[in-house]
């Protein structure tokens, strides 16, 4: 693969169980409401951690497709522009929803809100967690995973 990018292994609860990992083609996605600067996170509601909306590539989707589509489905926004890629990085990690391992690829995109406008969470995703709009300092506090920081940071230093 081109440009896999920098590789984050999981620690914690997020630490590979074992060394058979299911390959995944992954998008993460950092949404911005230029309204207040915040930022869009997901809690979950089974632990508590927070994390930015992310997902599998679909076949026949490209990355960015299903970035938007990821967006729309775990938290109801719709109304989206794109301000462009970030880098990629790849992660190996226990994912405890789907019970596996975990090797990802992951493409990484960056939005900003074009309005608050929203379609209804199905109730699947209701119960697995909620969206939460955190600024870059609750962001540094919240989010724990080595790729997302390393997200983070690229944002800070590049003034984004």
């Amino acid at each position: 693969m081109d440009n896999q990018g920098p590789l984050f292994i999981g620690t914690g609860d997020s630490a590979p169980k074992g060394s058979n990992f299911k390959e995944r083609q992954a998008v993460v996605t950092i949404v911005r409401d230029p309204k207040t600067g915040k930022y869009l996170t997901l809690i979950w509601n089974d632990d508590g951690r927070q994390t930015f909306v992310t997902g599998g590539i679909e076949d026949g989707q490209s990355a960015q497709e299903a970035a938007i589509a990821e967006i729309t489905e775990e938290t109801g926004y719709k109304n989206l522009n794109f301000l462009g890629k970030l880098p990629n990085y790849q992660a190996k990690f226990y994912h405890p929803q789907k019970d596996v391992n975990r090797h990802a690829y992951f493409q990484c995109f960056f939005f900003e809100l074009a309005n608050d406008e929203r379609t209804t969470v199905s109730q699947n995703e209701s119960d697995l967690h909620k969206p939460i709009w955190l600024s870059l300092d609750e962001l540094r506090e919240n989010i724990t995973e080595e790729g997302p920081l390393f997200l983070i940071d690229y944002i800070v230093k590049n003034n984004l």
